[in-house]
């Protein structure tokens, strides 16, 4: 059987609108607070043309960037190292780019090239520091630090931070481990170079290189026999 419609008393029809109600609540609200609700809306406003002048303010900046970024990669592959440092540096000047950190990592590989270990350690240094942690970025930025500290014959620091960058598994990870077994060697260390190579092979036993790696085992052993 069809329920029958909900009765509505006189009373219930008598009282207001609840919508009304608090409509009514809000605009009595707002005029017995008129400066409040007009230095609220004042704000409000300020906020949104801030925030639209800081979009603005950053895409000028990439296109600015940008354009410094080409320049310095057209001279940066031409094997135009110091000129390519100096557009690079203009990149880095635009600090909220998105460019700017990539900026730092090419500084650093020009320095390297021009051989300037030094500048090339602070390069990377700067670059390292804007990455994310366990990143293929941070992982790169510490193989490129490492490689300026080996060539700079500081070994030992360089085998920390090819360390580091190995515990990071993402594509550079080789070439982590290979520059840690070159520190070992030039220190003297054959017996950690053999170790290093030795898991490379092992975590990698079909990798082209494994034949070669054997080789290199095979000498660096041959070279820690005591001589008869």
């Amino acid at each position: 059987m069809a329920s029958s419609a909900k009765h509505i008393s006189r009373k219930e029809l008598r009282e207001p609108d609840r919508f009304m109600v608090v409509t009514q609540q809000v605009l009595d609200f707002l005029r017995q607070n008129r400066v409040l609700a007009i230095l609220a809306g004042v704000l409000v406003a300020l906020v949104m043309t801030g925030v639209f002048a800081w979009q603005i303010y950053k895409t000028h900046q990439n296109d600015e960037a940008a354009q410094s970024y080409d320049s310095a990669m057209t001279l940066y592959r031409a094997g135009k190292h110091k000129e390519a440092i100096s557009e690079l540096q203009k990149v880095e000047s635009y600090r909220w780019s998105r460019y700017a950190a990539l900026a730092h990592l090419y500084e650093a590989n020009s320095y390297i090239a021009l051989n300037d270990f030094g500048k090339a350690e602070n390069a990377a240094q700067r670059f390292i520091a804007g990455t994310e942690d366990n990143s293929v970025y941070r992982q790169i930025g510490l193989v490129t630090l490492a490689h300026a500290e080996e060539l700079k014959a500081q070994c030992k620091q360089a085998i920390d931070h090819y360390n580091e960058a190995e515990r990071i598994n993402t594509a550079f990870k080789e070439r982590a481990m290979f520059g840690k077994a070159r520190c070992f060697t030039k220190l003297g260390d054959n017996k950690s170079a053999i170790a290093t190579y030795q898991q490379y092979i092992k975590e990698n036993p079909n990798a082209p290189i494994s034949s070669r790696l054997h080789l290199q085992i095979a000498e660096l052993q041959q070279e820690a026999k005591p001589n008869k």
